[in-house]
């Protein structure tokens, strides 16, 4: 499964674990619908802009499938049979060629790349959108300053085809850093225009809006209702993708959900009960697939200001139990 056919959340942020997030997949239908993918979820984006405050993991989706970076992260096969990101290796999204020096980087951007708009992707478009990223603060920026990328001045401009990033320091997380989904690259002179004094970086236009390169653009979003994407045709950032419209719709109810894959009316579903997923594995008419995803932390909060966990012996004995739901899979 790749990222350009099925909405991914953010598997590529930073890679720290492994856990396993079971997808249904229900061909019935898919066949009469051969060029639409229909998704069902618990929840949708609260924000079209990854580096918006407060971006839900629904958000980085779509980030995900409508705005390129420079680099990605290449496939590679898990013990399941299915194609998950490799972390260690890259390979060329905006970017034609990638050259290493010892303090720098240094990038020639695709001569043919343009924003869903028409407009040429350019290298003032990719220091905009980096400047943004380590300027706005909150999440976009600590991701960032991951990777020791910090300061506007470390983006630098060569010509329209040539951008450069200068090291802070030697960071083996830089180039990594490059890949995963903050640092996207925006539509600056679309968005600037929508910008105000108050609002420099055009974060209220982006909130409801995609402005980028990437495979798909999002066509129309009713938040908590339903959104559509629409496959970018002139995507220069790999193949394109089979699919030409996906049609992601929030359903709340989890019975629902599984109703709609049953009967073959919903193509995709992520985010069932685990106990869904037990159930539906006989199901031979639905495929079950669990994709490994990497910077996923579980855990229970507890408010110690009240009882019983203002007393840190109940604190210490929660720490020493397994939680039971720890083996729910979560969707990735």
């Amino acid at each position: 499964m790749k990222r350009r056919d099925f909405l991914k959340s953010a598997t590529a942020l930073a890679a720290t674990s492994a856990i396993s997030a079971p997808a249904i997949f229900s061909p019935a239908k898919a066949q009469s619908r051969a060029e639409t993918l229909l998704i069902v979820s618990e929840s949708g984006p609260n924000n079209l802009d990854i580096h918006g405050v407060g971006t839900n993991v629904p958000g980085y989706e779509v980030s995900w499938n409508c705005y390129d970076r420079l680099i990605s992260h290449e496939m590679k096969t898990g013990p399941n049979g299915q194609p998950y990101y490799d972390k260690n290796k890259f390979k060329m999204e905006l970017a034609d060629d990638m050259k290493l020096g010892d303090m720098s980087v240094t990038f020639k951007l695709k001569k043919k790349a343009t924003f869903q708009d028409g407009t040429p992707v350019t290298a003032k478009d990719v220091k905009w959108s980096l400047d943004r990223a380590v300027s706005v603060g909150g999440f976009p920026t600590f991701q960032m300053g991951a990777g020791s990328l910090t300061k506007p001045e470390q983006f630098v401009v060569v010509d329209d085809r040539t951008f450069r990033v200068d090291f802070a320091r030697k960071d083996r997380l830089t180039i990594p850093d490059l890949a995963v989904i903050v640092p996207c690259v925006i539509n600056s002179e679309l968005v600037k225009k929508h910008a105000t004094e108050k609002d420099p970086w055009g974060m209220e236009y982006t909130k409801l809006n995609t402005a980028g390169s990437g495979a798909y653009r999002v066509a129309s979003w009713n938040a908590g209702s339903e959104v559509v994407l629409e496959r970018n045709d002139n995507w220069k950032g790999g193949p394109l993708p089979k699919i030409k419209r996906i049609v992601w719709r929030i359903v709340p109810s989890a019975g629902n959900r599984r109703a709609l894959l049953e009967r073959g009316d919903a193509d995709i579903s992520y985010d069932l009960p685990n106990k869904d997923f037990v159930e539906l594995k006989s199901n031979s008419k639905l495929s079950i697939i669990s994709t490994p995803y990497s910077n996923g932390i579980q855990y229970i909060g507890m408010n110690v200001t009240k009882p019983p966990f203002d007393n840190l012996k109940v604190r210490q004995g929660c720490g020493a139990v397994r939680p039971v739901e720890a083996d729910v899979r979560r969707p990735g």
